[in-house]
């Protein structure tokens, strides 16, 4: 059997052939557990806002890629739901300070967890050594690519 040395741009390669797939993967999963209600942005929103409470409609905006205006009707839909708190940032009038409200925080954790499991369902088709061998290139990807606070 032949040996391939591997280097940082066949190994990149790799990456941005499998990560695609991996997304799709939970994409699908997000989708089909947060049907009929919420939609893969608006679950993206509530995902964002679980993690960095107490966001601003901008920071939510850049994370998406999308506008401030499509932001702002998005983030009233919520509202609306009862799904996200909006209120103004006393020490700065024009921010909007964005929080999962409970019933929020619940609608993600419920969407998560089953999505969860239909990863870890996957997974648990693989042996053991291949589990530890994905766990570890995760946590070095991880520390590799992980933004600094403020800037995911």
């Amino acid at each position: 059997m032949a040996t391939q040395v591997l280097n940082s741009t066949q190994c990149a390669a790799d990456i941005m052939t499998a990560v695609p797939a991996v997304t799709r993967f939970l994409r699908a999963g997000i989708r089909r557990h947060g049907k009929p209600h919420l939609s893969l942005s608006q679950l993206r929103v509530l995902y964002f806002l679980r993690r960095r409470s107490q966001s601003s409609l901008s920071e939510v905006a850049d994370y998406l890629d999308v506008t401030r205006p499509t932001m702002s009707a998005m983030v009233e839909r919520l509202v609306q739901r009862g799904l996200v708190n909006r209120i103004s940032d006393p020490a700065e009038r024009r921010r909007i300070i964005l929080t999962l409200t409970p019933k929020g925080t619940a609608e993600m954790e419920r969407v998560y967890d089953a999505t969860l499991q239909t990863v870890a369902d996957r997974l648990a088709t693989l042996p053991a050594a291949d589990l530890q061998q994905v766990q570890a290139g995760l946590a070095i990807l991880g520390d590799l690519f992980d933004e600094p606070k403020g800037q995911e």
